[in-house]
């Protein structure tokens, strides 16, 4: 692990690079206007008695529960867990017949006499943080969430940024050596930060480097049973289970028929961390104990 020094540094971006400065500025600017109007509070009184309140074993219970009924009635059937974007938008582009893939979808459920459960990768991480907690301690955490976003929904950012600050869970950051926005990451990550565009940033206990530090990244991992992460600004949310990344795919079909030439990935895949090459850019939180 990249450890956080006590006195970190400022990096110096060259100056050739004034694009990115007047964009760094700007950035600077929006993100401190938001935290100047909104009070991010911290609830000392009820931290103590909340930081050891997660159950990691009934929390991937609740993942495997949803991915053992979903891959059970994949093949030969439908199930009612479907991605949000293949059911509100890919499904009605096609057709079966002569009725759309929607259509038969839902006159697969019918027969069944189901109902769909959207999902995405939120939600499914969601579900699982849910079952973790007890109901009071995700209720004080909605509360929270509340409190600073007014009744938008849990996104990764959101979700990590509470869990650090108001729960106790602590947060760590990983970065491919070849990102984009290398550079950026890496000056917030050694001022103990993670950063989200005009959102409050994150702090992290350390940060690694992929493929560099893959053998740490393990080490660490392989003593967490359950982990809350996400990617980049928050573009992807998923959990991790010790060394492995399990992730809800939002144009995942409920039903291998729909997906005869594998044109969309199935709803949930499990990839192990390291391995994990869709973003370039991670934070993950950990629950204390």
């Amino acid at each position: 692990m990249r450890e956080i020094p006590k006195n970190p540094y400022k990096a110096n971006i060259k100056s050739g690079k004034m694009n990115f400065i007047l964009k760094f500025m700007i950035i600077a600017i929006i993100s401190i206007t938001f935290v100047s109007n909104h009070i991010l509070f911290s609830h000392d009184q009820q931290i103590n008695e909340n930081i050891v309140n997660f159950n990691s074993e009934a929390a991937l219970n609740k993942s495997q529960q949803i991915v053992y009924e979903y891959f059970k009635d994949y093949s030969g059937s439908v199930s009612r867990y479907v991605g949000k974007v293949w059911l509100e938008s890919i499904s009605k582009q096609q057709n079966i017949r002569d009725i759309t893939v929607f259509e038969d979808y839902l006159n697969e459920l019918q027969r069944k006499n189901l109902k769909n459960i959207r999902m995405d990768c939120t939600i499914y991480a969601e579900e699982c943080l849910r079952a973790g907690f007890k109901k009071d301690t995700f209720n004080l955490l909605k509360k929270y969430h509340n409190e600073i976003w007014q009744g938008k929904g849990f996104a990764g950012w959101s979700v990590a940024y509470l869990l650090t600050n108001e729960f106790g869970w602590k947060a760590y950051a990983f970065i491919n050596p070849g990102a984009i926005n290398y550079n950026h990451y890496t000056t917030h990550f050694i001022n103990g930060e993670y950063p989200v565009w005009m959102q409050p940033n994150t702090q992290i206990i350390g940060y690694f480097i992929l493929g560099e530090d893959n053998e740490k990244i393990e080490s660490l991992l392989s003593e967490q049973e359950f982990g809350w992460g996400f990617s980049e600004d928050g573009v992807h949310t998923w959990i991790t289970n010790f060394i492995d990344l399990k992730e809800c795919h939002w144009d995942g079909p409920p039903a291998e028929k729909y997906n005869q030439n594998n044109s969309f990935p199935v709803l949930f895949e499990t990839t192990r961390f390291v391995e994990f090459e869709d973003y370039d850019v991670h934070l993950v939180v950990f629950p204390p104990g």
